[in-house]
């Protein structure tokens, strides 16, 4: 099992989630610059049914 992620990098994910849903967008590539790397990013947005939304739950439990 991974980590659990910061409470920063949760709410950056939220805000860059609600910027691509709000343009319309479900998925993006790009790439950026940390710590003297370039790295690729590719994200996809996929909604969550609603019967394993009790899943989902448990597990941030």
């Amino acid at each position: 099992m991974q980590p659990p992620m910061t409470f920063e990098i949760c709410h950056a994910l939220t805000q860059l989630t609600r910027q691509l849903l709000e343009a319309g967008e479900q998925a993006t590539e790009t790439h950026v610059l940390a710590k003297g790397q370039v790295y690729r990013v590719a994200l996809s947005l996929e909604p969550v049914p609603t019967e394993e939304l009790p899943d989902v739950i448990q597990r941030y439990r």
